[in-house]
């Protein structure tokens, strides 16, 4: 690997580990990976994203694929799978794979590892959770009530409980981790107050509340496919719609390489790839809709990962559309499958059953928290006893709990390298969904020294030239065409030299509505388009043509 170490999952990087492994694989092998910096964070960090395809004037204009991860800040699985997912691409070009070779000779992958790397990189150094970025309140934002802090000076943010009769928590007696919500027959002795390790804020020495997030923006909601102000769980979706270096760079980065026909964006958690709808009222037609389940579930199989409907499947409130989301503008704004792999399900790897994920995070059943925190027990390192501290402003205190980083928001590390081969199986197979589309010149003489040319434009891809249906409607989406330039001794009489068809069906698509089984038929618009001019004379002509997402070309043809 010329002095280049794959990252093989097998511990989680910290932020200058990830930038030093970007760059030294594009240093390493550069007629396979180039690597640019598409803007910076509000820190100053670089925004990286790593291009995978054979070295060309051309490499941006192949069919691309889109994979990215950290856009939220405690869910490090995604970086660490994007990486990986990159490393194994890279060695198998270098180690002369030839159909990957041939596919990414053909064909180009974004991997931007990172989205949010001030958030990434905080989080990896010990600071206490956040959802995205480091952006602050507005100034003057007084903030009051408790504010998660390393209190005892180990290094990490826990657990912390005190005993009042007036708290909402008991202990369990055969799980000391397990503190359960109160219930009334439960003894006022044995009840606790219990939240986050942290100091009050601004404290008057009586209410124990809890402070507004120090930083509470969501990445994920500020981007522009149905974005409106937003507020859950005390985190925000932004200003406006990419109001965020981050978002703003990674929507320019994609636009800018209209050929990306397919993304998809790793989070955690739950075990679950989500695709379309993302409401009632959803803007993509029924084809669309369809094409992306069906392909989801493909793309999952054998991974252990469900495939499920953000509506209504995967909604804190069904009457509450989620807004802002990335994937949903790979969709809507960009007129491509776009979905979120939730990596790592804690639920399944403790043996318990979790039918509805997003319940778990507003009305969680202690059963199920119970199961989760037994499991996790058994683990090495993953809890820590209750210990006394004197807090400086409650008194007696205990301090422990779950390392909730390493146990549910992403695997323990001996998991890691699992759960990143599910990410890399789930990325590759989807990578293999992108239009392709093949042109070949037909010529035929007709006599009197005239010849008709035609060039055949053909998709063999899964997905359309256009991505989806509604990609054929939006101005960003390449358009499929083909213009005939005659050369010397040539003279066009007939078809416009420059002509617009349409865009060209994906087989995937096929086997929607007219794929039935039981009532088979074809397709109403078809994986092939024709271009045709009549020519008088002998000499060259060259085509150019557009597949629309599915590629572009030039044929020389003689007459």
């Amino acid at each position: 690997m010329g002095g280049f170490a794959p990252y093989g999952a097998d511990r989680y990087l910290r932020w200058p580990e990830v930038e030093a492994w970007c760059r030294a694989a594009a240093a390493a092998h550069p007629e396979w990976c180039a690597l640019e910096t598409l803007g910076q964070t509000a820190e100053g960090r670089p925004l990286l994203l790593l291009t995978l395809g054979a070295a060309g004037a051309d490499r941006d204009r192949r069919p691309g694929f889109w994979l990215d991860g950290g856009t939220h800040a405690a869910e490090w699985t995604g970086v660490m799978s994007a990486v990986h997912t990159a490393s194994r691409w890279l060695e198998g070009l270098v180690d002369g794979d030839k159909a990957l070779r041939r596919w990414f000779e053909a064909h180009t992958a974004y991997v931007m590892p990172c989205m949010s790397p001030d958030g990434f990189d905080a989080m990896r150094e010990g600071r206490p959770y956040l959802r995205s970025s480091l952006r602050p309140p507005p100034e003057g934002t007084v903030r009051v009530g408790l504010d998660p802090q390393d209190i005892d000076g180990d290094g990490a943010v826990r657990w912390m409980r005190w005993r009042h009769p007036a708290g909402p928590f008991v202990p369990d007696p055969d799980l000391p981790v397990f503190m359960r919500p109160r219930r009334l027959d439960d003894d006022p002795s044995e009840a606790f107050f219990f939240c986050d390790e942290g100091r009050l804020l601004e404290w008057d020495g009586h209410r124990w509340i809890s402070a507004p997030l120090a930083h509470g923006f969501d990445l994920n909601r500020n981007f522009p496919a149905h974005w409106s102000p937003f507020s859950m769980f005390g985190m925000d979706g932004g200003d406006y719609p990419l109001s965020a270096p981050e978002s703003r760079a990674t929507v320019d980065a994609f636009a800018a390489r209209p050929a990306i026909g397919a993304g998809l964006t790793l989070h955690t958690y739950t075990g679950a790839l989500l695709t379309q709808p993302y409401r009632k009222n959803s803007p993509l037609d029924g084809g669309d809709l369809l094409l992306m389940e069906q392909l989801g579930k493909e793309i999952v199989e054998g991974t252990g990962y469900g495939c499920s409907k953000v509506c209504p499947d995967f909604m804190y409130d069904p009457d509450k559309p989620i807004v802002g989301v990335w994937a949903d503008a790979m969709a809507v704004t960009f007129g491509v499958p776009g979905y979120t792999l939730e990596l790592w399900d804690p639920f399944k790897a403790a043996g318990v059953e979790n039918e509805k994920p997003t319940d778990f995070f507003v009305k969680p059943d202690p059963k199920v928290v119970r199961g989760l925190l037994a499991h996790f027990a058994q683990i090495d390192g993953a809890v820590t006893p209750w210990k006394p501290f004197d807090h400086p402003q409650l008194g007696p205190v205990e301090i422990g709990g779950l390392d909730y980083m390493h146990t549910v928001r992403n695997p323990p590390v001996a998991e890691l390298a699992a759960e990143c081969a599910r990410g890399f199986a789930v990325a590759d197979r989807l990578r293999r969904a992108l239009p392709r589309v093949a042109a070949t010149a037909h010529i035929a003489p007709l006599g009197d020294g005239s010849s008709r040319i035609e060039l055949v434009l053909e998709n063999g891809g899964y997905l359309s030239t256009s991505g989806l249906g509604r990609g054929a409607g939006l101005r960003g989406t390449p358009p499929v065409s083909a213009t005939l330039h005659a050369g010397d001794g040539l003279e066009r009489v007939h078809g416009a030299a420059g002509q617009g068809l349409t865009h060209l069906d994906g087989w995937g698509g096929n086997r929607g509505w007219g794929g039935h089984p039981i009532y088979p038929g074809l397709p109403a618009g078809g994986h092939r388009a024709v271009a045709s001019w009549i020519v008088r004379g002998s000499g060259t002509a060259r085509i150019e043509w557009s597949g629309g997402r599915g590629g572009r070309g030039a044929l020389q043809v003689k007459i």
